[in-house]
């Protein structure tokens, strides 16, 4: 993502919150004027947290933190400009900056912008209440909303979510709040300890530390921290920010602090689908402390050791940091179709599968997930054939070999030929 992306996810959380405390305003309007009024973050007002060009108008503002004096430029009617030198308000963080915005408009004439529901009626209204001088302010915006997708956090939504893998959860008040750096990074940590996420889980609420998820020695995944949050983890608030914290259970104690293979697993999964959804193209590990830290050549795995006096993520974890970054972008570049770590690919194909089998046509239409959903909780146990590359009754009935092995256990002639068999130049099909 480029620097404009980067500003538009370090304050959309905080506009949808404010917009949600207040109960009126258009997340996605609101913040394409930031983009534009501030540069996209990069404007001599937004060093002072002002993103939206809010001049000093007294009391009309009350959580302030300074006044300053610049410079800024204004369109007449006739479309020329003037310069004008004023006072503004200045914020102390981007939280109180967008908070400063509501309030502006919030005890402004701007009663009809704040009964709109769409962005261009609230932009519009804005721009007749005299908020702008801009000629093309309403178009111009719109444009940033269309350019980025900004309606995507209209209605409550957000670009935050939770990992699927969740078995257990346990919300802890041990956070920093909403980010305010998109996620970029993943920093995996380890218990200490042969911890289950239950006891994982209340050890957090006791203590001024926490993780965004949790792993347990039998591989069971927990959520502490949703990731719409930065966690307690790392001992430095910007990696933790822009992190995803994850903590492993040890299965063996000093001096190696191993994990389990079932522990393994589950972490290789977990950050893969961290990846995905926050659309991180590739893990990248640096044996060198500076490039971590720093994120030089693309690094963007950390160590708590990187930021505090402290042996965590402890000698097993920190030994295989680089493979594990090589098994998950390995994953990554799978199909969507993945389980336990196979790409499922060879044997599944959506829209073969809705149009084999009328019911299934009938019931999810050309929905690939709803597909891919009833492969994997009854397809596979139900023997249906769903890629033309792959017939399980003909691989039952031509390798004597997985009978003998499998028996009747039908989900498991899908998952040989995918883990072992294709690639052992077994045929799939007659």
């Amino acid at each position: 993502m480029g620097k404009q992306e980067d500003f538009i996810y370090s304050i959309v959380p905080y506009i949808a919150n404010w917009v949600k405390y207040y109960g009126w305003g258009v997340t996605s309007a609101i913040c394409a004027q930031a983009c534009l009024e501030s540069g996209y973050g990069s404007s001599d007002k937004a060093q002072h947290n002002n993103y939206f060009g809010l001049k000093y108008k007294g009391d009309r503002v009350q959580c302030y933190s300074e006044i300053f004096e610049s410079r800024s430029a204004e369109q007449l009617p006739d479309g020329t400009y003037v310069t004008i030198v004023t006072n503004w308000y200045g914020f102390t963080d981007i939280c109180t900056g967008v908070q400063g915005y509501m309030q502006f408009i919030d005890s402004g004439k701007y009663d009809s912008a704040k009964k709109a529901s769409d962005p261009r009626t609230y932009l519009q209204a804005l721009k007749n209440a005299g908020y702008a001088t801009s000629i093309n302010y309403v178009d111009n915006c719109m444009k940033v909303i269309e350019k980025y997708n900004l309606t995507q956090f209209d209605e409550g939504g957000t670009m935050y979510t939770n990992s699927s893998l969740v078995s257990y959860i346990d919300l802890s008040p041990g956070n920093y709040g909403l980010r305010d750096h998109k996620i970029d990074t993943i920093t995996i940590h380890h218990m200490a300890g042969n911890l289950s996420v239950e006891t994982c889980g209340r050890v957090f609420h006791n203590k001024k530390g926490n993780s965004n998820y949790g792993i347990g020695s039998d591989g069971r995944v927990a959520l502490y921290v949703e990731e719409k949050n930065g966690a307690w983890t790392s001992s430095n608030k910007a990696n933790d920010m822009r992190a995803i914290t994850i903590e492993v259970a040890n299965n063996s104690g000093a001096p190696n602090w191993t994990i389990s293979p079932q522990a393994l697993n589950s972490l290789l999964l977990l950050c893969a689908d961290i990846c995905r959804r926050n659309d991180i193209k590739a893990l990248v590990w640096s044996p060198n402390k500076s490039d971590r830290i720093n994120h030089r050549n693309g690094c963007n795995m950390t160590m708590h050791k990187d930021f505090s006096a402290t042996a965590c993520p402890g000698p097993f974890i920190e030994s295989i940091e680089g493979l594990i970054a090589i098994a998950v972008n390995q994953m990554l570049t799978q199909s969507g179709y993945v389980l336990n770590g196979y790409d499922y690919a060879p044997v599944f194909d959506p829209e073969y599968y809705a149009n084999r089998y009328a019911d299934l046509k009938a019931a999810f239409g050309s929905d690939s997930k709803a597909l891919w959903d009833h492969f994997c909780s009854f397809g596979m146990m139900e023997f249906r054939q769903a890629s033309d590359e792959f017939d399980p009754v003909y691989y039952k009935a031509m390798y004597p070999d997985l009978v003998a092995a499998y028996g009747n256990d039908n989900p498991m002639y899908y998952f040989h030929y995918v883990a072992a068999g294709k690639a052992e130049g077994r045929r799939g099909h007659a």
